[in-house]
């Protein structure tokens, strides 16, 4: 079962969000581990707001500490409009995919871009 967690992005910044992820205390080992953060209008959009993967590099995973750590440029960010999106972030170990964080994505306008 994922966490259920709500960010805040403040439009035309860079935004940075990290987590660890801990088994009884004990860091998880994200090794042979990729990761995907989706980012929707709402849930079952089929529209895409912005992506954070292993495979486009703004999502980093600290395999030995279990930290996971996204982040979107100031130039995604402006091209998001202000409002309340739906996002989850997945881990793929190539056999099992895990949901482990899903929530809002709250984006406050910006006046200075």
């Amino acid at each position: 079962m994922s966490a259920k967690y709500n960010l805040v992005c403040d439009q035309a910044t860079t935004f940075n969000f990290q987590f660890q992820i801990l088994n009884d205390q004990t860091p998880w080992s994200l090794g042979g581990y990729s990761g995907t953060m989706t980012i929707r209008p709402f849930i079952g959009a089929t529209t895409v707001t912005a992506v954070a993967s292993t495979a486009n590099g703004r999502m980093v995973l600290d395999q030995g500490n279990g930290r996971i750590t996204v982040t979107l440029s100031a130039a995604i960010t402006a091209a998001i409009v202000a409002g309340r999106y739906s996002y989850d972030l997945v881990l793929d170990s190539g056999s099992e995919i895990t949901r482990i964080l899903e929530g809002k994505f709250i984006v406050t306008g910006a006046v200075t871009t």
